[in-house]
């Protein structure tokens, strides 16, 4: 396991969907997805035509698949291992992993990523992507309130 499951708050979720702004003709993959939470704003709110995630944890693969109503696909199985063949096919990636994930994901991302890949990243950044923008957010959590930052990219 990369990194331990810390679930992508709503307010988040939607400004990385927006960022990258996500719409009905979009393929979105998520790594890392833990309960599916970021696919299923993708699917109801942004009405994307497809929405896969890929997580390790077959805990939180169940967990994803309980309320799901089929809406998305998860995938339970090693992201560095899927994303060569997951990453081909999607328009939008969107991740919530950490600096070393990111550094290892990142070249798989740029060998396999089509051109005009949209990627959004949530607090950990792709140091060799193109920035496109940077975007503050501020959720409420059960601490209280967190600042996030969302980077947006495009290959």
């Amino acid at each position: 396991m990369l990194v331990p499951f810390v679930p992508t708050p709503d307010e988040v979720a939607r400004e990385m969907l927006k960022c990258v702004k996500a719409g009905e003709d979009d393929i979105v993959l998520d790594l890392g997805a833990g309960i599916g939470k970021i696919l299923k704003i993708a699917k109801e709110e942004f009405r994307v035509k497809i929405a896969i995630g890929v997580e390790i944890d077959r805990k939180l693969c169940r967990e994803a698949y309980k309320d799901n109503n089929r809406e998305f696909e998860i995938i339970c199985g090693d992201l560095l291992t899927l994303a060569p063949i997951l990453i081909p096919k999607a328009n939008i990636l969107v991740s919530y992993l950490s600096t070393r994930s990111n550094e290892l994901l990142e070249p798989l991302i740029i060998q396999n990523g089509r051109k005009g890949l949209r990627v959004a990243s949530n607090d950990f950044q792709y140091p060799n992507l193109k920035l496109i923008e940077t975007r503050k957010v501020v959720a409420n959590g059960i601490l209280g309130p967190t600042e996030h930052i969302v980077y947006c990219y495009q290959l």
